[in-house]
């Protein structure tokens, strides 16, 4: 009986020794746990204090840099004067003139650049459109070439050799290039002069040109007026008159928007058309073809450009992914064109001198003898703008987000860098109410966020992406078309916004050529908005219906007003009187020569007002 209880008595004090050395230990976990834990977040809050540090280094040296050399260059236009009628006389002249003025000897090679260089100051002074004025060494240009050493214009996404190459972005802050881009290797080639690297909307994933860097670019037409994006600074320079011709890159409407609220002319060829090697390396994951194309004054300078550049034996030397198709300059001028034209996509209606612009372009069209008829792509816009949102929403995804994390993020930027970035539970709280608490409009960026997040969606898109361009190019080839005129943009150039999403949808009919990999261009279209215009605009405030339809022909008296971006760009059209509009040509893939002809009879009419 003793022994039995000595044992129970045991067993009891073993139990409890072994409860107390558990729950010691257990504490020790919990202790060592809390510690890993708190380690693991001071170490992040470190490195994301010391990250920040780093990048906020980097742009206040980049901006003391800038700002030293902008004061250098001063100096040294200084010390190179020249007299302002000589200055305006010579940066006047149409391009193409003054590369025949070089050809001739008319004209010297240095004296072009200085003033060019004078005027391009004067025009960076007012829109703040440059980021870089270089010092070009003409001894590395060709100028027995076809440009014979007229000047040019480089966007900042193309290297030049000891220039560094940023987009706006402290990330991308780290040393000049060790060489040029193939492009600009290609224009030295050709006798043009590099003069100046123009600004950029930070990561170019914006139609507004807000710069953390190197500060927002101003429309030369109007101070307080966006000059679009992402080719803002060319597309601003080029307008002010301080270049005659400008290099841009077009994901969506980069190099054609800017063109259509400057009032100037940019091309956008087909993807594989120019190349785009060893240009500032994003780490594009995009699923919607880039392009590279001019900007200028007139489409003939953008013909000259696209006709030297396919027709250099060096550029598939240089590239062999550019297949070397000879560019075809002159096509038979007595054709008789089937162009069709559309004013609204059935997904938004631009607004009336948008819509204005396209009739007006199409009677000139006619009375050159071409036909013009009716036409509408196979589907709405919403279809191809929600394939191409979700193709650049990808390209943004991760190496975009993570690029961006630590740096200063400029506010078009921050609603969706804050989406990704976000943590799983309010992704989730997103994707099951978002079709409860967000707008249409929100919910296209939504779902285009969420098809970028796995593989089986990335593979539906991408079958979207390829059923969609065979759809439309069946219906084209049906309709037998040469050619399209559209709107280039919604509206005439608009006060700068917080956000670009506010008027996103009137990008869709810039966007739909992209999808499709298309040349288009934008150029004037003579059309200026008049009170008429506004009319539509201003019966919208008090009407009491919503007008749903989309008329392809007729402009409507009330403008509809049936989604937050029709609002918006109401709201932003009504102090616009005055302002130019532009229109847009669109062609097959590898058409460019065409679309380029199209363009140049559009504008041929439109500066005749006999035509």
């Amino acid at each position: 009986m003793n022994a039995r209880t000595h044992d129970k008595s045991s067993n009891r004090k073993m139990y409890q020794s072994l409860r107390t050395s558990l729950r010691l230990s257990m504490r020790g976990l919990v202790f060592a746990g809390g510690v890993c834990i708190m380690s693991y977040w001071l170490t992040r809050f470190l490195h994301n204090v010391i990250m920040r540090r780093c990048m906020a280094e980097r742009r206040n040296r980049k901006r003391e840099e800038k700002a030293r050399a902008k004061k250098e260059f001063a100096a040294y236009l200084k010390k190179n004067p020249m007299p302002a009628e000589e200055i305006e006389e010579i940066t006047a002249k149409p391009y193409m003139d003054l590369v025949d003025s070089l050809r001739q000897g008319k004209l010297t090679p240095q004296k072009v650049l200085l003033a060019y260089q004078h005027k391009a100051f004067e025009v960076d002074q007012r829109c703040n459109c440059v980021i870089e004025f270089l010092h070009p060494d003409l001894s590395e240009i060709n100028l027995k070439g076809p440009f014979a050493g007229a000047p040019i214009s480089l966007k900042d996404t193309f290297y030049v050799k000891g220039c560094e190459s940023y987009v706006g972005m402290a990330y991308y802050l780290t040393g000049p290039a060790q060489t040029d881009s193939v492009l600009v290797t290609i224009l030295k080639s050709l006798g043009a002069v590099p003069f100046v690297r123009t600004n950029v909307p930070q990561s170019l994933l914006s139609v507004l040109s807000v710069n953390p860097i190197d500060g927002d670019t101003l429309n030369p037409l109007a101070l307080d007026r966006s000059p679009g994006g992402s080719s803002s600074g060319e597309a601003a320079l080029i307008a002010g008159g301080g270049s005659g011709l400008g290099i841009g890159t077009d994901l969506g409407g980069s190099i054609r928007l800017p063109a259509a609220l400057c009032n100037i002319v940019g091309f956008k060829p087909t993807p594989e058309r120019l190349s785009k090697l060893r240009m500032l390396d994003l780490r594009i994951n995009s699923t919607i073809p880039v392009s590279c194309g001019p900007l200028a004054k007139d489409v003939k300078t953008c013909v000259a450009v696209m006709q030297s550049l396919c027709n250099s034996p060096l550029h598939h030397e240089l590239d062999y992914f550019i297949p070397p198709l000879p560019f075809l300059a002159e096509l038979p001028k007595e054709r008789r064109l089937r162009i069709g034209y559309f004013i609204s996509d059935g997904f938004v209606t631009p607004v009336p001198a948008a819509q204005r612009a396209v009739l007006h372009v199409k009677l000139k069209l006619e009375a050159l003898g071409h036909e013009v008829v009716p036409w509408q792509p196979p589907c709405p816009g919403s279809v191809w703008f929600l394939i191409y949102v979700t193709g650049a929403i990808y390209f943004e995804s991760s190496d975009m987000a993570e690029a961006l994390r630590f740096d200063a993020t400029e506010p078009s930027l921050q609603a969706r860098m804050k989406l990704y970035n976000s943590s799983w539970i309010v992704r989730w709280f997103y994707w099951l109410f978002g079709e409860k608490i967000a707008s249409s409009e929100e919910l296209t960026f939504l779902r285009a966020y969420w098809t970028g997040q796995s593989v089986p969606a990335l593979v539906k898109h991408l079958n979207e992406l390829a059923e969609f361009r065979l759809r439309l190019y069946d219906h084209w080839r049906e309709s037998n078309l040469d050619g399209v005129i559209c709107p280039a943009f919604g509206m005439a150039a608009p006060p700068p916004v917080r956000t670009v999403r506010k008027f996103s949808g009137m990008l869709s009919f810039l966007n739909l050529f992209n999808v499709c990999g298309m040349p288009a261009g934008c150029l004037p279209s003579g059309i200026h908005v008049e009170e008429r215009d506004l009319a539509p605009l201003k019966a919208s405030l008090s009407a009491k219906h919503k007008h749903t339809s989309h008329s392809q022909t007729e402009i409507p008296d009330v403008y509809p007003v049936n989604s937050t971006w029709q609002m918006t760009a109401r709201d932003l059209q009504l102090s616009s009187l005055g302002f130019p509009v532009s229109v847009q040509v669109a062609t097959a893939p590898w058409r460019d020569e065409l679309c380029l002809h199209i363009m140049q009879e559009i504008e041929s009419a439109v500066r005749n007002p006999d035509a």
